[in-house]
């Protein structure tokens, strides 16, 4: 029984199970003895941004699961290029919910980092089952 290990793929699964700020602090330490590695793992590790490289219907399809609070206060740590390219996917009235979520009352980064969790390990599942595909090459377009 001689099966091959793909240790990066075992990284990246182990990268993706830690909330973000081990998963940086563990990419910078192995930055620091082996950057190709690094990079690598940055390459192919999939974060809250990379969701601005869903599709329409990919994103009509993650809000099947998602609640749109948990995704508002997601938003919340994400990057403004994600956040606007996000919205502009949504209709007019979740757009403004989705705003007010943003606007309220400040919430602990703790809870902000839980809800990009829970958003990650539900586009994790649905990428596992092939129901929406995240690629940052802007050159693959998806019908």
């Amino acid at each position: 029984m001689n099966k091959k290990i793909d240790g990066l793929k075992q990284a990246i699964e182990m990268l993706q199970g830690l909330d973000l700020a081990s998963q940086q602090s563990l990419i910078a330490e192995i930055a620091r003895r082996d950057p190709e590695m690094a990079i690598k793992l940055k390459q192919n590790l999939i974060t809250f941004d990379d969701l601005q490289y869903l599709t329409v219907a990919m994103m009509k399809r993650l809000l099947r699961d998602i609640d749109l609070d948990v995704l508002g206060l997601a938003l919340r740590g994400a990057n403004k290029e994600t956040v606007g390219h996000l919205l502009e996917m949504f209709s007019t009235n979740m757009r403004r919910d989705i705003e007010d979520i943003l606007k309220g009352k400040p919430r602990p980064l703790t809870e902000v980092m839980e809800a990009q969790k829970k958003i990650m390990d539900v586009v994790h599942k649905l990428r596992d089952q092939g129901e929406i595909i995240l690629s940052k090459d802007k050159s693959d377009k998806y019908v």
